[in-house]
């Protein structure tokens, strides 16, 4: 190969790179869709990531254009050239990554409900701990699916750097029915239950408060390895109440064969359970409630009669030690949260459905007064509204739609 031949693949190499930094010029979004912070830890990554290629690159064609004439000077560079090549495509998956996830922004009607799901996540996310006073503001975006899921900041790209943010993927179809957005709250559970170090504390948790209930080893062993579900299921209703369980209600109410599927290498827990569950935590929150008709409705749909004989007796004896989880959850007081519990960490009061009768009410008027309210709890406002039957679905739906505008138009508070 002659020098004009590595010559070219040089210069096609360097523009390549210094593409990586064109990202925010790429995508052209309007200022209001991300704020400044969100748009610094991005660039800070691309711009970190250029910069170790163009140095590499420049150190090569330093020390071995003078040398092209010796065969061996130039294979070692046209080698050298190809592992650039090789790191540029990996770093580029980053790239594209945030280009997907960004250009939804561009959208007039999409782009601002994603600002405002930002809004409703990282209000769950940052409670009063420092290690969560750390986590950079989340970045919300649709994809197909029928579930949500996270990329949690830290996990690492195949170019070797690290995601620096959380990235949390809902279904569009969740914007259609804004009332299940709890499925956000779910997946910044999932952040700050790792950034808490409760990964190992709750499944102790579970186990501890299971084998005092007289639960059998093998029940224990199931919660135990379900409980990075179920924290962040706790984690939603700390942050929305009712709303959590509504949700989840109507999210899992699924085909029977996959209600009563029990997995013993699944981490999340059977639908039957599952929703029981969140049933268990208002009742031992808040007494006799909606919750009660809910699980008695629910026990009709899915009878245990119709559960493969296989599972229905592991679904019968976990369904028996429900309340012993939930008040492990609810109660315990973990040494990584400073001798608190979970829900110290928010105010379950504010999600209270009597307290949030008065908001519920002025949805009467026509003028829902959310004042006051965390976004958490206005999305409590929201689900109570829907659960009393008095307004119809395109009535919510619209109101919902300019509260998460409005949201999202606050986002100033992210860099706060």
């Amino acid at each position: 190969m002659d020098r004009y031949s590595f010559q070219r693949r040089v210069e096609s190499a360097r523009m390549r790179i210094e593409a990586l930094s064109s990202l925010r010029k790429t995508v052209a979004l309007p200022t209001r869709c991300l704020t400044a912070r969100q748009w610094f830890v991005i660039e800070n990554q691309l711009n970190t990531v250029q910069a170790r290629l163009q140095s590499r690159l420049k150190r090569a064609a330093r020390e071995h254009f003078p040398q092209l004439e010796n065969p061996k000077a130039a294979r070692s560079f046209n080698s050298l050239l190809g592992e650039i090549e090789l790191e540029m495509t990996t770093a580029f998956t980053f790239y594209d990554t945030y280009s997907d996830v960004l250009t939804q922004r561009g959208s007039p009607e999409l782009g601002p409900l994603l600002s405002g799901c930002d809004v409703l996540a990282w209000d769950s996310m940052r409670r009063n701990h420092p290690a969560l006073k750390m986590i950079e503001p989340p970045l919300v975006y649709c994809d197909r699916g029928f579930g949500a899921s996270i990329l949690r900041e830290g996990v690492i790209f195949p170019d070797k750097s690290p995601n620096p943010m959380p990235l949390i993927q809902i279904p569009y179809s969740r914007l259609k029915e804004k009332w299940n957005l709890t499925s956000i709250l779910h997946e910044a559970g999932h952040e700050a239950i790792i950034r808490l170090g409760l990964k190992n504390a709750i499944p102790n948790a579970l186990r501890a408060s299971l084998k005092d209930a007289g639960a059998p080893d093998s029940i224990a062993d199931l919660f135990a390895m379900w409980a990075l579900e179920i924290g962040p299921d706790f984690w939603a209703f700390c942050g929305s109440g009712l709303a959590q369980a509504a949700g989840i209600r109507e999210i899992l109410a699924l085909p029977p064969s996959h209600v009563f599927r029990v997995s013993w290498t699944d981490p999340h827990p059977p639908p039957y359970l599952r929703v029981l569950l969140s049933f268990e935590w208002c009742r031992q929150v808040w007494g006799r409630g909606a919750w009660d008709d809910w699980k008695k409705e629910w026990q009709e749909m899915y009878p245990l009669e119709q559960a493969p004989r296989g599972t229905r007796n592991v679904l019968e004896r976990g369904n028996a030690f429900l309340p012993a989880v939930a008040r492990a959850l609810i109660e315990t007081k973990f040494v990584e949260l400073n001798r608190r519990a979970i829900s110290d960490l928010f105010r379950l009061s504010a999600v209270n459905p009597l307290a949030l009768e008065k908001a519920v009410r002025s949805a009467d008027s026509g003028k829902l007064n959310l004042c006051g309210l965390s976004p958490g709890s206005q999305l409590a406002v929201f689900r109570l509204v829907r659960e009393r039957g008095k307004l119809a679905e395109e009535v919510i739906d619209r109101a919902m739609t300019q509260w998460l505008v409005k949201l999202g138009e606050k986002r100033t508070q992210l860099n706060n």
